[in-house]
């Protein structure tokens, strides 16, 4: 492998902020069947749960198997 082109940075709050900001409201939910809409609304409450669980696959080297899920619908 080519050696990184950047240093290894934990995932902030604020970057999570800044990707619920940028979800498009109106999306079909994924499997776990929540909407973007809950994020964005609800997203002062869930960034301090989501963060650490985020660091956490980082710290623990694991990927749960059910966040590389996603849904299609062809309309």
């Amino acid at each position: 492998y080519n050696p990184p082109i950047c240093e290894f940075a934990p995932i902030t709050n604020n970057q999570i902020f800044h990707a619920i900001g940028k979800l498009s409201p109106y999306k079909a939910p994924g499997p776990n069947g929540i909407c973007n809409c809950v994020y964005k609304n609800c997203t002062d409450l869930l960034v301090s749960y989501m963060g650490p669980i985020f660091c956490a696959t980082f710290t623990l080297k694991h990927y749960p198997e059910d966040w590389r899920l996603s849904s299609t619908v062809v309309l």
